[in-house]
């Protein structure tokens, strides 16, 4: 087993159909992912990402913000 190797951890994606914010460089509209991990301990990690919709080279960690 290698440094990289990770046992146990399982780290599901997808796409934020209802995220509505907007990128802090040129406020356009963003585009989310949501990252869900689990390691063997049952700890659960949630993180958002965004990245602009414009090349303008934006992504990053964002707080959730979603229509209702």
């Amino acid at each position: 087993m290698n440094a990289y190797s990770r046992p146990g951890v399982v780290v599901r994606t997808h796409e934020i159909l209802n995220y509505f914010g907007k990128c802090p460089a040129c406020g356009y509209p963003a585009r989310a992912t949501e990252a869900r991990g689990t390691s063997m301990r049952g700890t659960l990690e949630v993180t958002v990402s965004a990245s602009c919709e414009l090349p303008c080279g934006w992504s990053g960690p964002v707080p959730l913000t979603i229509m209702t």
